[in-house]
């Protein structure tokens, strides 16, 4: 086979590939618009797997680790209300797509000799608005980035949120063997590198030193190093899109920055749902502890939304009963609390582990109506709405008066600083 021969099958092969390009990008429209429709419901389900991840970290965690907890479902968040949002605004803007290349269709362009109104008032109205071919290629354009876009804010923060709660469990796991700081050298490590490259990252972009060679290898080094232990195996692809982006920024400036306000109706859907999960607990959940408030999760008839109770729980706010049941959840991370707390029950009594985990329930945890304190006696008892374990007992009001009383639980720690206390206010009102 000649040269040329060769050349000419090399050019048909190229043909043939760009039409099939073509054709898939001008058809993509149908797959968009249909995943786009199954997305939104399937993403509006990942916030309950947010809500979920919270609570997990509330029962797990140790309450000075709350903060970190925080940030790890905060960025896990906002990768779900990104994506719902702009799934949101792509299935809006593709079915006024569709609506415009119909309309095209049967109008190409706008018309003076045809118009309803008048030849100068028409004319007016015409000079503000684009041309309607104009619009339709805008609007393609947009509908067509937004997915990348969306998706790659998705696999960013989700892989960081996956990757600090490994790092999470690791780090609890290996503080029982070494000293704390040995066990922060990668996270301590990294936060360097991470301020390193973002005080390089703006040097290097200042005007007189974008022609710097030697500073702008630095940097592109620093940045490959950051971004495959930040992203892993992820990076290439990451970084595949986000170049996209950067280096087409002064060819279309104008859709790069429209996908920077969409970001921020990803922060406004985030702020709405973050009132529908825990996840505000975890920064300050001192905000439970306040003497001079009540909250409806210390009641059972006014918590029937809540899926995970932070509180201890009575059956309502105004008891007529001379008996009442009070609830006081156990979380996972008095696990390790216990051992410390009750260390002479587990080294001395020869009572079944379950035995003795129950008689230790009764050292720390404490009950107290109008500041005397109550005998409780607990029974170990698994929530039937929110399926958490706790202890469980019966308090005999029969001996109070009747009007505003109060229940104070307190779970008290061998360390001061890491004891909770509530208080739950209640009516108290006789038969008679």
């Amino acid at each position: 086979m000649t040269s040329i021969q060769k050349d000419e099958n090399n050019g048909q092969k190229e043909t043939i590939t760009k039409s099939w390009l073509q054709r898939l990008k001008d058809e993509s429209w149908e797959a968009e618009l249909l995943v786009s429709a199954i997305a939104i419901f399937g993403t509006f389900q990942l916030f309950g797997v947010i809500n979920w991840g919270t609570n997990k970290f509330i029962d797990f965690l140790p309450p000075e680790q709350y903060l970190i907890g925080y940030f790890i479902v905060f960025m896990g968040l906002l990768a779900v209300s990104f994506l719902v949002s702009m799934f949101v605004i792509h299935f809006l803007l593709r079915a006024y797509w569709i609506g415009l290349v119909g309309l095209n269709s049967v109008f190409p362009d706008y018309s003076l000799d045809d118009s309803a109104y008048s030849k100068i008032y028409t004319e007016r109205i015409l000079s503000i608005l684009p041309k309607l071919k104009d619009t339709i290629h805008k609007v393609d354009d947009i509908c067509s980035v937004i997915f990348s876009a969306a998706f790659t804010l998705l696999l960013t923060y989700s892989y960081l949120a996956i990757t600090s709660t490994i790092y999470l469990i690791i780090y609890n796991f290996l503080i029982n063997y070494i000293p704390k700081p040995i066990a922060l050298i990668p996270i301590i490590g990294l936060g360097i590198l991470l301020f390193f490259q973002s005080i390089l990252s703006i040097i290097s972009n200042i005007k007189q030193f974008k022609q710097h060679e030697k500073l702008q290898i630095l940097s592109f080094k620093i940045v490959k190093i950051t971004t495959l232990i930040t992203f892993g195996p992820l990076y290439k692809n990451l970084l595949q899109i986000t170049m996209t982006f950067g280096s087409n920024f002064k060819k279309n400036k104008g859709l790069i920055r429209f996908l920077a306000l969409l970001l921020l109706s990803g922060v406004f859907v985030a702020s709405y749902q973050i009132n529908n999960t825990n996840i505000l607990y975890l920064a300050n959940q001192e905000q439970y502890f306040d003497n001079t408030k009540t909250y409806a999760g210390y009641y059972k008839n006014e918590n029937q939304e809540i899926d995970f109770l932070l509180t201890p729980e009575i059956e309502a706010d105004v008891v007529n009963k001379k008996i009442v049941k009070l609830f006081i959840p156990i979380f996972e991370h008095e696990r390790k609390l216990r051992k410390n707390i009750c260390a002479f029950i587990y080294e001395k009594n020869d009572a079944p582990t379950n035995e003795r985990n129950l008689i230790c329930y009764h050292q720390y945890n404490e009950v107290y109506i109008n500041d005397k304190k109550y005998e409780a006696k607990f029974k170990k008892y698994y929530h039937p709405k929110t399926n958490q374990f706790g202890i469980l007992t019966y308090l005999n009001l029969s001996q109070l008066s009747e009007g505003s009383n109060y229940l104070r639980v307190k779970k008290v720690y061998s360390n001061e600083d890491n004891n909770i206390e509530w208080n739950i206010p209640f009516q108290y009102i006789t038969n008679n």
